[in-house]
């Protein structure tokens, strides 16, 4: 029911709504030309709003600060990296070269069953990395929690680890460094895309220290290997296992290689203090920093660098704009040196060309080309049973340059990259061949197909009509040559 009624009085008119709900509730609106306030009356409740609304003045945002949420670096490894299929990998490597490893319930679970705190995982981040604002214990325990959480120890707290480990003691080996099985890093990992892989070197990025003594294992030796030689197209963790077979295979493991014992040497160790900005800049690549100052870059990538003198591509130079100018020299002695700069930039020139000539991709007959999909499987047993049946005795296995006394004539026939290089004091046919496959494989494995070169006769005879063309020679060669 509705009703409605004016009223008149000096200063303005007013209409008085009155609405009776049906739930026995009076509502009143009252209206003028002036603004009001309209009042709401719902049994015993009464709300009033004004007109126009009044805005309050916000308060200001405190500045964020510049180095918020930078956490372990920018350049860290991301945490959905996958780990190798098989690797032993110290506490001190995966702090030093993989520090997102701390978002890996495995790893994590590992590391605290073996003695870790965040005051030590602290010590060695803060130690071998270069990071802008320090990785304090809070930032740590934070990454620790939630990675145990995710890991699905629901409730576990530093002091209740033993209870969650108690199911596991009796089995739990702390001289195990393998990663394998271990998930990848971050929150619901198993639903997340797994990173790309990486080049090898770039875990190089932000490591102020190697790790050192027995902080160091396999992965070290490869990371250094990788930076050495930067033109090497090697990924991680793709290809974990052919870097290593490079730098020798598997280290054997010591007692003192453990997380325990690692843990015990740096109980005392206090890390130096974070550079500044200014000092950990980006690198470019003549190994000069922002500022253009040249030397020491606060990182083993800038240290290995500096000291890299490989034959090729790093020792031509290029012949630039600038090398070729022709100034008006002001004395003849000037002109002279014009003269000469000129033709030893002439020279420079017809060298590389020479040397790109050499050294560019050539493709396998087309025959030889598989799938990734099918060239990437196993052919192990095949040439493990033609070993055993006719190896050459002595030899370590069917991959050494020398099982078979030289490349195989009939199958099965092994891809090139996958056999060991030759002795360096080896100059024979079969030994270049091997060093211009491993050469091309390096260079020019993606997206080209250096990888289907094989052993076979056909294979062989063309490799050294190519060498020859393009008058490459190997190092050892060379070597060899000039003595």
């Amino acid at each position: 029911m509705r009703s409605a009624c004016v009223h008149e009085d000096e200063s303005s008119a007013v209409v008085e709504n009155v609405v009776q709900t049906s739930y026995g509730c009076t509502a009143v609106f009252w209206t003028s030309s002036f603004p009001t306030v309209t009042t709401l009356h719902v049994g015993s409740a009464v709300a009033s709003a004004a007109g126009p609304p009044i805005f309050k003045p916000q308060p200001k945002a405190k500045p964020r600060n510049e180095h918020y949420g930078y956490g372990l670096g920018p350049r860290a490894p991301p945490r959905y990296l996958l780990f190798p299929a098989r690797a032993n990998i110290t506490a001190v490597e995966l702090l030093a070269y993989l520090p997102n490893s701390v978002h890996c319930g495995d790893v994590v679970y590992r590391l605290i069953t073996n003695g870790a705190s965040p005051h030590l995982l602290c010590s060695i981040v803060n130690t071998h990395r270069d990071l802008l604002v320090e990785w304090n214990q809070n930032t740590c325990r934070q990454a620790i929690y939630e990675a145990m959480h995710r890991a699905g120890y629901k409730n576990w707290r530093f002091k209740a680890h033993e209870t969650f480990h108690e199911g596991r003691k009796s089995t739990w080996d702390e001289s195990n460094l393998d990663v394998t099985g271990d998930l990848a890093s971050g929150p619901g990992s198993a639903k997340k895309t797994p990173a790309s892989d990486i080049p090898f070197k770039n875990l190089a990025m932000d490591v102020r220290r190697e790790p050192q003594g027995y902080d160091a294992l396999d992965l070290t030796r490869m990371v250094e290997y990788c930076v050495k030689n930067p033109h090497e197209p090697w990924f991680y963790p793709r290809d974990y296992d052919a870097v290593l077979r490079l730098v020798g295979g598997a280290a054997p493991i010591r007692h003192e290689h453990s997380d325990r014992q690692a843990f015990r040497r740096w109980t005392e160790v206090s890390p130096p203090p974070p550079l500044s900005a200014s000092t950990n800049s980006l690198l470019v690549i003549d190994g000069r920093n922002k500022k253009g100052r040249s030397g020491n870059s606060g990182s083993i990538v800038g240290d290995i660098l500096a000291l890299n003198k490989r034959k090729g591509t790093d020792t031509l130079l290029t012949a630039t704009p600038s090398m070729c100018e022709t100034v008006a020299p002001k004395t003849q002695q000037e002109s002279k040196k014009t003269k000469g700069r000129l033709k030893r930039t002439v020279r420079i020139e017809e060298e590389q060309d020479q040397y790109l000539l050499a050294t560019a991709y050539v493709a396998p007959p087309g025959n030889a080309i598989m799938l990734w999909e099918v060239a990437t499987e196993s052919g192990d047993e095949a040439v493990d049973l033609a070993f055993a049946r006719g190896g050459q005795v002595g030899e370590s296995g069917p991959h050494s340059a020398y099982a078979f006394g030289g490349p195989r004539r009939s199958p099965p026939y092994q891809q090139l990259y996958r056999i060991d290089l030759p002795d360096p004091a080896d100059v024979s046919s079969w030994a270049e061949n091997l060093r211009w496959a491993f050469a091309q494989n390096t260079l020019f494995r993606y997206p080209c197909r250096p990888d289907a070169w094989n052993e076979s006769p056909e294979h062989m005879e063309c490799i050294v009509q190519i060498r020859g063309d393009r008058g490459w020679k190997s190092d050892e060669f060379l070597a060899k040559e000039e003595k």
